[in-house]
């Protein structure tokens, strides 16, 4: 796992970017972003596989997202919101979007800024 806070801050951040774009409505590839492109980041920039976030729990999400500081919660909870609002649109599974509605909303709360496109994603479910 990476050690350096400042390294770790961008690759979350950069991480939550390339989640976004890959959820907006371009075609596939269109950007270049593939699913190994995604995965590696998410391996990089926290340890942990896709898989183990979409099977963790609750208690075990909260454990992440507590190992680090404020900014980098907020990172972990943004690309968390973002990862499975991605993986709804490509499973269809409402578990998913419901846990991404939590995760947008409690960006929002915890971050007290405003983003349309968090709030239209929130009023899907």
């Amino acid at each position: 796992m990476i050690q350096s806070k400042d390294f770790l801050m961008r690759l979350l951040k950069d991480l939550a970017a390339l989640l976004n774009k890959a959820i907006g409505s371009f075609p596939d590839n269109n950007l270049g972003i593939t699913q190994a492109d995604i995965d590696l980041q998410i391996y990089t920039a926290t340890g942990l596989s896709k898989e183990d976030f979409l099977t963790l729990d609750d208690a075990g999400l909260e454990q992440a997202i507590n190992q680090y500081d404020a900014q980098g919660s907020l990172l972990l909870i943004d690309f968390l919101a973002n990862l499975f609002y991605y993986q709804y649109q490509q499973t269809g599974q409402k578990d998913l979007l419901t846990k991404a509605q939590t995760f947008y909303q409690r960006y929002q709360q915890q971050s007290s800024t405003f983003s349309m496109v968090y709030f239209q994603r929130i009023q899907q479910l």
